[in-house]
């Protein structure tokens, strides 16, 4: 891809992209991110025409794929798709699943598809996986077969379009590893992600979509670390910090749990700090949330993690709870020597009824 410029892309009477105007080279690593609704995944499906913006160029290898007589198809076959939800033909093996459009729409001898398929297969770690259907794999398998099926195509650019929102979080470092490898190895590379540390580590290029637009691009350096406007600065800020109301008569703890380890596994975690979160629900918030006598009925939490995994910060502030959360009346000493065991535990109280219990991750 050598160009595109989208001057308008609307639903119904909204626009929500304009005036974009963005260079992709060769071998470039090109990370889109930005809040929900700003256009992330409309400008990365109007790259390759799933959606046709109102005016504009797309110019690729020196074609305007916008052009009327632009050759749509062929255009695309040089353009592979990742998608979020994977798009796999469940009533195709795996195998099947990566040979089919290399037969049906290159024409390439099934024998040599099935050479390339076991070979780019083992590229991404499914080795022996080649006769399991769809429905026996993890998610992460599942992505990592779309990748294999987009590489069989032996496309110039390869389009990602949040290829890790849907898996667990145990899953994600399996296909954003196999994405590193790709950009390592000169993949020219268009990522829509919420992932932030991923799109650090993986960028040449990060675009900010806000505003109807791209508001501010440079390096992962310059953006992740000096963003020079405010709404980037905002952003960053907002995209580390997990925060929710936690409600007695509404609360779930195995729910918060899986919400924290997904959220956490965005940045540098490690194995402590993981089981830092399950420590909190089970000999924190459990206890004080569940006591006989005076248990709490809300409490807000807040989660703020850094880009460096030394720096995480939990906040929880407790309402209408008169003793000490930490204390004996709410958790037992062996619980405490749990929490205490993975983090430093700071306590303040704010109010007579109201404690805010810290934990540095």
């Amino acid at each position: 891809m050598e160009y595109a410029a989208l001057r308008t892309k609307g639903y119904g009477s909204g626009t929500v992209i304009e005036n974009i105007s963005l260079d992709i080279q060769d071998g470039e690593c090109v990370v889109i991110i930005g809040g929900s609704g700003c256009g992330k995944s409309t400008l990365i499906r109007c790259i390759n025409r799933l959606n046709v913006p109102e005016s504009g160029e797309i110019w690729i290898d020196g074609e305007n794929i916008l052009d009327p007589k632009a050759d749509v198809d062929a255009m695309r076959r040089k353009m592979g798709m990742v998608y979020q939800h994977f798009n796999l033909f469940s009533h195709l093996n795996v195998l099947e699943n990566t040979i089919l459009a290399p037969m049906v729409v290159n024409n390439v001898a099934r024998e040599e598809a099935v050479a390339e398929a076991k070979q780019l297969l083992r590229r991404v770690g499914l080795e022996g996986k080649e006769n399991e259907m769809p429905s026996s794999l993890s998610g992460g398998q599942k992505q990592r077969v779309a990748i294999a099926r987009t590489l069989a195509m032996h496309p110039k650019v390869i389009l990602f379009d949040e290829p890790t929102s849907a898996l667990d979080p145990t899953m994600v470092d399996e296909v954003e590893s196999v994405i590193k490898d790709l950009a390592t190895e000169g993949m020219t590379c268009v990522i829509v992600t919420h992932e932030m540390s991923f799109a650090r580590n993986v960028a040449t290029k990060v675009v900010f979509l806000a505003e109807k637009g791209i508001y501010e691009q440079g390096s992962a350096h310059e953006i992740f670390d000096n963003p020079s406007k405010p709404l980037t600065q905002r952003f960053l800020y907002r995209s580390r910090l997990y925060e929710k109301e936690l409600l007695a008569n509404e609360l779930d703890l195995l729910s918060l749990n899986t919400e924290l380890r997904k959220f956490v596994s965005r940045y540098d975690t490690n194995q402590h700090q993981t089981s830092l979160l399950t420590s909190v629900c089970d000999e924190l918030l459990y206890p004080v949330f569940n006591n006989e006598k005076e248990p709490a009925s809300s409490a807000n939490f807040r989660l703020l993690c850094s880009e460096s995994s030394e720096h995480h910060l939990m906040r929880i502030e407790f309402s209408n709870v008169r003793h000490d959360p930490l204390s004996e009346f709410y958790m037992d000493k062996l619980n405490y020597t749990l929490l205490d065991h993975y983090a430093q535990v700071l306590l303040s109280k704010q109010k007579d009824d109201s404690w805010e219990v810290t934990i540095q991750m």
